[in-house]
Order: C-alpha cells, then structure tokens, then sequence
C-alpha cells in the first residue's frame, strides 16, 4: 500500500506554513490515517520524507509503522 505525506496548514493557511504533516494512504489523500481532513489543494511529499525530521502527526506515524513493518533485511549492508 503507498502513502504520501500531506500537509495540515494552521490558521493562517499556507502562507503561514505546514503545522504538521500526516500520512494519508495514496487511495484516501483527503484524510490523514488519524482521521483529519487534508485540504486537496496541501502540500505532498513522498513517503521516504517521513522520519526526516518533519513536524508529523504522532498518531499517524504510530499507525504508519504498523502498515509497513521494519525488515531489517531491507536495510542489509547500509550504513
């Protein structure tokens, strides 16, 4: 399954920046995993940007892990 990033704006809307970022699964990109509205035109990044020191949504990470484990066999021989 993809995901995207997508960014929640405060009050101020775009032009005060990104409040935080969620996940949304790339079939749903209107909500976030933790249920928020994502407005259609906000800002995307992809997946691999999640964990690189982006403001996110807590509860959305938490229910990322859970969608798409960590193979330590995936990451074999980096370092």
């Amino acid at each position: 399954m993809a995901h995207l990033l997508r960014a929640e704006y405060g009050p101020s809307g775009p032009a005060g920046g990104v409040a935080r970022w969620h996940v949304v699964r790339a079939a749903d990109p209107s909500h976030g995993m933790c249920g928020a509205e994502i407005a259609s035109d906000a800002e995307s990044r992809p997946e691999e940007a999640w964990g690189t020191g982006l403001h996110c949504c807590q509860q959305c990470g938490s229910l990322y892990l859970h969608e798409v484990p960590f193979l330590r066999s995936d990451h074999a021989g980096r370092t």
